[in-house]
């Protein structure tokens, strides 16, 4: 999942509302590859870098991109109402495509308007062979226009509440070790900057579990009490979800975690990458 301009914007923002006397700059500039995002001064030197990394599920913004790319709806030839689906994580593009017109025209011709997995409807197993978990007819003023979710997996839209956010922490250990990350540490390695700061970000389609992502979703979320266990050289953590609510979560060896405000009003400039983001 590449970074736009909007994300760094955005991240650059956060880090200087949460630590004073620092300026934020843009050090990637796309003139050649292996470039750290962002530098870290005080008082015009350089003391930091920072990259910022999402952890995605690459799977269902892959989905979304592709029912929801271009004007964020389908118009469908054949179809008299709008509608909006939810789409199983499995759905596959091409079938819906091949079969949805029919599908929704069959629908409206029995009068069948709003039809859920949790029912009993005739109908259900034609839609779930082809990866809709829900159906619901709107009012609309263009025929055959038909919008997209996703159903997330159990796992990663609800459990258990957590008291503290040890939980983020434990996921974050695990994730941070896969071979997609070894890249941007080596960016931060590279750089040769005293303090190295890693910047985690969590979309609304999260490679996280509920258990880790609540806690920076959740206004005021609980902070974690336990210290991260960073990759050899890196020295700093930062952590944020894409959503309107909840703050940002910053580890140093200083001070330990730390809660600090998430800016707002700069999330429409991370939405122009057109991928989910909550």
């Amino acid at each position: 999942m590449g970074k736009t301009r909007g994300e760094e914007y955005w991240v650059s923002r956060c880090i200087e509302n949460a630590l004073p006397r620092v300026s934020v700059s843009i050090h990637d500039d796309g003139t050649k590859s292996g470039m750290y995002d962002l530098d870290l001064l005080r008082d015009g030197s350089r003391f930091g870098a920072c990259e910022i990394t999402a952890a995605a599920d690459r799977d269902l913004i892959e989905l979304w991109n592709l029912v929801n790319g271009g004007e964020g709806f389908w118009t469908l030839d054949g179809v008299v109402g709008g509608w909006i689906l939810t789409l199983a994580p499995s759905a596959r593009v091409q079938v819906l495509k091949k079969r949805l017109p029919g599908v929704l025209s069959l629908l409206e011709n029995q009068g069948i308007f709003d039809v859920s997995s949790c029912g009993r409807s005739p109908v259900m197993p034609i839609l779930r062979d082809i990866g809709i978990v829900r159906a619901s007819k709107v009012a609309t003023g263009h025929a055959g226009r038909v919008y997209f979710t996703i159903e997330l997996p159990f796992e990663k839209s609800g459990g258990f509440v957590p008291k503290d956010g040890d939980q983020l922490v434990i996921w974050f250990e695990g994730w941070i070790n896969t071979p997609d990350q070894v890249h941007n540490i080596d960016k931060l390695l590279r750089s040769g900057a005293e303090e190295k700061h890693l910047f985690v970000i969590l979309p609304g389609f999260s490679a996280a579990p509920f258990s880790a992502t609540d806690v920076l979703m959740r206004p005021n979320g609980p902070l974690p009490i336990i210290a991260p266990t960073l990759p050899s050289g890196i020295t700093h953590l930062w952590m944020m979800s894409t959503w309107d609510t909840g703050d940002v979560f910053f580890w140093s060896p200083e001070r330990g975690w730390q809660r600090h405000e998430k800016v707002r009003g700069t999330l429409e400039a991370l939405r122009d990458g057109h991928s989910p983001v909550g």
